[in-house]
Formats: structure tokens, C-alpha cells, sequence
């Protein structure tokens, strides 16, 4: 394959993914994923992004572990006690059991139109490390639920709260390839206006 091939099956390819193994990525390799979220495009050479890395068994993956099952109790429409239980017990678990926790925060810009081309960077910078993550044989699942919006998380991480959590990131060791599910797009000429 050539490299138009190579890069056309990597973006068609690459799922958001929780399917992990349960071994360790190296901190050369996650600092390399960190590394190509940086080349991402970004106006006025901000670079806007933040990096927070929560490794397993650290106080802050408990703590927020624990913060996560009680969101999932407090806004939970479900009216069965013993499924919200078991949701919250399963949204904990997932995350204290996750080989790697990444939060990745947009620094505010200096005005509400920087702040969105910042926010819109860091977007990018996300998915130039799931890309690449993907390369290495390791799934990205992002996340912009219950792990985002847990109670003095800001805090927590040790960022800006005029920063903006653009997601957390599940990251591992993909359990099995073939488990990820295929998923097509409709015809982009659908999208697309000709003028």
C-alpha cells in the first residue's frame, strides 16, 4: 500500500474503543501519543492544549472514580435502584480499571473567537493522538460524559477553570481488533453543498 492508501484505511478504520487489555503502555509511548496531539493545526500558534495523565491505582483515579458513581446516582432518569447501582458501580469501575486516564483541557483564548479556535485545535490534537494510538495497536475511547462533569474535577487535575475539558481519554492495549464494530458513513455528497 501506498501512504494515500495507508492513511485513507487508518482514518476509516480507527473506532472509539473501551475494549482493553489489561497491561500497561509504556510512558515513552504514551508521552510520544501526548507528543502528536501537539502537531495539531492551531491558529496563532496558541497551542492551546493541556495534558493531564492519570495513571492507574493514583489517588485521583480513586477519587474520581468514586465521584463518577455518584454522578451516575444523582442524574440518573432510571427509576430502579439496583440498575442505577450497577450503572455506577460499572461507570467506577471502568475508569479506576482503565490501563491509562488522559484529560485533555483547552486553555480560554483572549476573546470568545480564540477561545473556539483553541477549543477547535485541541479537538484536532485528540484525534492526531487517537490516530497515531491506533498505529501502535492501542484504542482511544473519548469521552465527554460523567468523567467530565464530576464535582471540583478542575481542581482535581490542577488546571484553570476558565479551561475547558475538551475530554477524558480511555486509552489501552486493544483487547481484539475484530471485536470493534465496523461502522459505515453515509455518502458524503449527501453533506456537501456545490455552489
Amino acid at each position: 500500500m501506498n501512504n494515500t492508501q495507508i492513511l485513507e484505511k487508518l482514518l476509516k478504520d480507527r473506532r472509539n474503543t473501551r475494549l482493553f487489555k489489561n497491561k500497561p503502555i509504556p510512558k515513552k509511548l504514551i508521552s510520544k501519543i501526548i507528543e502528536m496531539g501537539t502537531w495539531a493545526p492551531n491558529h496563532r500558534m496558541t497551542e492551546p492544549w493541556q495534558f493531564v495523565v492519570i495513571r492507574k491505582g493514583s489517588s485521583e483515579r480513586s477519587l474520581i472514580s468514586k465521584k463518577i458513581s455518584k454522578y451516575t446516582k444523582m442524574n440518573s432518569k432510571n427509576t430502579n435502584p439496583e440498575s442505577v447501582q450497577k450503572s455506577a458501580d460499572r461507570g467506577a469501575g471502568e475508569f479506576e480499571d482503565c490501563p491509562l486516564i488522559i484529560y485533555v483541557c483547552s486553555k480560554k483564548g483572549k476573546n470568545s473567537e480564540e477561545t473556539l479556535e483553541n477549543y477547535s485545535s485541541t479537538s484536532i490534537s485528540i484525534q492526531n493522538m487517537c490516530l497515531y494510538a491506533w498505529t501502535k495497536g492501542i484504542g482511544v475511547g473519548w469521552s465527554t460524559g460523567k468523567p467530565t462533569k464530576v464535582t471540583n474535577l478542575y481542581k482535581i487535575l490542577d488546571v484553570s477553570k476558565s479551561s475547558k475539558i475538551v475530554g477524558c481519554l480511555y486509552i489501552g492495549y486493544i483487547e481484539n481488533k475484530s471485536d470493534i464494530i465496523k461502522k459505515s458513513r453515509k455518502n458524503h455528497l449527501e453533506k456537501t453543498i456545490w455552489k
